[in-house]
């Protein structure tokens, strides 16, 4: 009996190696696949939708080609578009018309065109949930005009305009907004960003280029944008959001007399607080920097000196706050979610009337804004040697 029961266990392992043994059945070979580096999807003027994609050609991949956009001239990637009533209509025209299946999983980037944007965005979160292979972690972009033309453009740094696209979106100077960043914002009924890119010509050459620039975030009430956070309103959403990234600052210290300041590091600290029907946010922020250019004639080397530019750097920082604070409570967008803490902090309150009523109690909200800064470095190994010889 022993002996029998030894035969049937070893002819289970058998009949099991064999399982594992019979390849695999449902695979796809790279040679039908073809890999979508980028998307765009556009709102046309009769209301259907333009998905464009971008995908790199196999048979151009071997050697350098220049940079550009486009579909021809020796180029490495292929750039094509479909019209329909749905964003998977279009996509299901668009695959009638290619010898190989598109595949999303090493999409990186989806660019949002500026019409479609200020309609609403809500639809791209039924598409992408439906599709397994889209990645939530796939950065959504807003462009000025159409994503059509974004994906066009024709960047000299970089093989194709995608990797121009995800490497600005994701730099230490832009502040990230991933497709699941995005749909948590606005599963809360809050406000999120997207950066802001457009095509802007390169300057100084005799054949310009056309490159692809981060000009600030969209802004978003919901999911339909209302407009856009640039320059200070975009440096001082950084410090609201707490996600300081590397950025300069250039203020006079005296008149016609200019510094540049590289904020190296920051943290913001708010506490909201309850009084009545109003909601007083004390913010307390610490910012750091390093002296990039200074045309002041300071003497850095000064504790006064510094003292004085510290003052002024905090003083600057705050009217980048300010700046940011006046363009969300004029548009009532609570852009850096600042309705959460009040949720986390008084979740009773919120939950009984005050969630109805945020975006008009937001607009009338008070900011008590206090700003430490410090220099950490003057960039000096000495002093200006013409200075010196002064």
């Amino acid at each position: 009996m022993t002996h029998r029961r030894r035969l049937f266990v070893f002819g289970m392992m058998i009949t099991l190696m064999l399982t594992f043994l019979t390849g695999c059945w449902d695979r796809t070979e790279t040679n039908d696949i073809a890999f979508v580096l980028t998307s765009s999807v556009d709102l046309e003027d009769d209301g259907k939708y333009r998905v464009t994609y971008m995908l790199p050609l196999p048979g151009s991949m071997g050697g350098a080609s220049g940079g550009g956009g486009g579909t021809s001239g020796g180029k490495s990637y292929y750039i094509d578009s479909e019209v329909g009533t749905t964003i998977r209509e279009a996509t299901s025209k668009l695959q009638m018309r290619m010898s190989r299946r598109l595949f999303l999983s090493h999409r990186r980037t989806i660019v949002i065109g500026e019409k479609l944007a200020k309609a609403g965005i809500a639809i791209m979160f039924d598409d992408a949930a439906r599709t397994p292979e889209s990645r939530l972690t796939c950065f959504l972009v807003v462009t000025k005009g159409r994503g059509y033309d974004l994906l066009n453009a024709e960047p000299k740094f970089e093989r194709f305009p995608s990797e121009v696209i995800r490497e600005i979106t994701k730099s230490r100077r832009a502040m990230a907004t991933s497709t699941k960043e995005i749909g948590l914002a606005l599963s809360f009924n809050s406000d999120p960003i997207l950066s802001y890119l457009e095509p802007k010509e390169s300057q100084g050459t005799k054949q310009p280029s056309q490159e692809i620039q981060l000009i600030g975030y969209g802004q978003f009430k919901g999911d339909r944008m209302v407009g856009i956070y640039r320059n200070q309103e975009a440096n001082g959403l950084m410090w609201l959001k707490n996600h300081v990234r590397e950025h300069l600052l250039t203020f006079p210290l005296e008149s016609g007399k200019d510094i540049s300041i590289l904020v190296k590091e920051g943290h913001t600290a708010i506490k909201p607080v309850l009084q009545g029907d109003k909601v007083i946010f004390q913010a307390t922020i610490e910012a750091k920097g390093v002296i990039g250019e200074d045309l002041s004639e300071q003497d850095l080397n000064k504790p006064e000196a510094i003292h004085k530019v510290e003052r002024k750097f905090a003083e600057q920082v705050k009217k980048c706050v300010q700046a940011a604070i006046k363009q969300m409570q004029k548009e009532g967008t609570d852009s850096a979610q600042l309705g959460l803490m009040v949720w986390r902090s008084h979740p009773n309150t919120w939950n009984n009337g005050l969630k109805k009523q945020w975006r008009d109690v937001f607009k009338e909200a008070e900011f008590r804004i206090k700003v430490e800064a410090s220099i950490t470095e003057t960039g000096l190994i000495n002093q200006n040697v013409i200075k010196d010889g002064s």
